[in-house]
């Protein structure tokens, strides 16, 4: 990738910060670390201050993964707790380079353009950006696998034991940040299968993998005698509220409960199982942290989901379609997200382009991402947040079809 690229990404980047960061700036700091942050922020400030991960200092188990909190442990230690300029610039600074590591790999396995083209795509993506700009764990998921795919361009190219090993350290990073990712490891091997390479390095990335997720779930079990990673009181709610859907929404319900949900905000007659959150608090709430109960509750849901598995199925279709919804609101600015729409559609749209580059050998890797990612929240629950770890194999296909297209404009 050329010099000039990078000086565009990097133009490009900035402007677009010196655009967000004034608004993102103004948020309250329980917007920008409230919601799903909030356990995550806890633990980060027990890790700091105690030494021991832990959202209440008393048990060792947080909900969700250790990886954002120990992330934020590290950036509050240089700019003090909940600093959110600290961490809009540690994650942007992070984003950035992962980004150029990536297409500049990419870079060498297409042509410099579409290195380029995706370089840019990547800086402006509104979606990605509103990532940097909260506290969630969508932008460090997408950073480690951003330098996780560029490794692995690189290890295909010139192999060697060290950047085998080093992808397994990525992927345990990333399964202990993004634990949906937990299955994802041993399709490496079907990959190199496809490409028709040595599986052995495969098989080292692997091991190392799981070895260092199972050090995790050692600690856990050390302390509570449970050997796990995260809790299992958001996937039994899930379960729960998934069955209750499959049991009650029917035919084109499932469209309609997406458009009230991002368009016309108006709920009247739309089925009460159409809301994630609104079934689970409606129904999960006053026995959310008796074990026996939970458990209970997320048989029944999958008892439920095996009995009207087509409709299962059908709603989640529509899962799939939310999670292509661009990841708008934070509270940022109407016209922020106005922009995440648009960069989103031009993704879209240059990925049209794109389409027959999803069956090269080369990018098979980009493409099984992609669709273990889109089915893992399909099949569980989606929001369009979700879909931000994988935008960068987006990216990729869209900067190959603008390539393509210029190319033919050209002729």
């Amino acid at each position: 990738m050329g010099k000039k690229w990078f000086l565009a990404g990097l133009a490009a980047f900035l402007l677009a910060a010196a655009f967000i960061i004034p608004g993102a700036l103004q948020l309250a700091r329980d917007q920008v670390f409230g919601s799903d942050a909030v356990a995550l922020s806890k633990s980060a400030i027990n890790l700091l201050q105690q030494g021991f991960l832990s959202p209440d200092n008393l048990s060792p188990l947080i909900e969700r993964e250790p990886g954002m909190s120990v992330f934020l442990a590290i950036i509050y230690l240089f700019f003090g707790v909940e600093n959110p300029l600290g961490l809009f610039l540690t994650q942007g600074v992070l984003f950035f380079i992962a980004s150029f590591v990536f297409s500049n790999e990419l870079a060498k396995e297409t042509s410099s353009r579409a290195g380029g083209i995706c370089f840019l795509l990547l800086l402006t993506s509104g979606s990605a950006l509103h990532s940097v700009y909260s506290a969630y764990r969508e932008c460090l998921a997408l950073s480690i696998l951003l330098f996780f795919a560029g490794l692995y361009f690189s290890e295909r190219r010139k192999p060697a034991l060290w950047k085998a090993t080093l992808m397994g350290f990525l992927l345990a990073a990333l399964i202990l940040t993004y634990y949906s990712f937990v299955l994802f490891a041993p399709l490496i091997i079907f990959i190199k299968f496809i490409e028709k390479r040595r599986i052995l390095p495969a098989v080292l990335t692997i091991l190392i993998c799981y070895t260092a997720v199972a050090g995790y779930a050692l600690r856990n079990f050390y302390y509570d005698g449970y050997f796990r990673v995260i809790g299992e009181t958001r996937a039994n709610a899930m379960w729960y509220v998934r069955g209750e859907q499959a049991e009650n929404i029917r035919g084109f319900e499932p469209f309609h409960c997406l458009w009230s949900e991002y368009i016309s905000r108006d709920w009247t007659g739309r089925s009460p199982q159409c809301s994630f959150n609104s079934v689970k608090n409606s129904y999960w709430i006053n026995g959310y942290t008796l074990p026996a109960f939970m458990d209970e509750a997320a048989t029944d849901g999958r008892q439920k989901i095996l009995k009207h598995f087509g409709w299962y199925l059908w709603f989640s279709i529509f899962e799939v379609l939310e999670l292509h919804i661009p990841f708008v609101g934070g509270g940022i600015s109407h016209y922020f997200n106005i922009y995440i729409a648009v960069t989103g559609a031009l993704m879209y749209l240059g990925m049209i382009f794109g389409l027959r580059s999803m069956f090269d050998r080369r990018f098979v890797f980009l493409a099984l991402i992609i669709l273990y990612n889109v089915g893992v929240f399909a099949l569980t629950d989606a929001t369009p947040r979700y879909l931000v770890p994988v935008l960068f194999g987006y990216a990729v296909f869209a900067a190959i079809g603008y390539d393509a297209l210029l190319s033919r404009l050209k002729k």
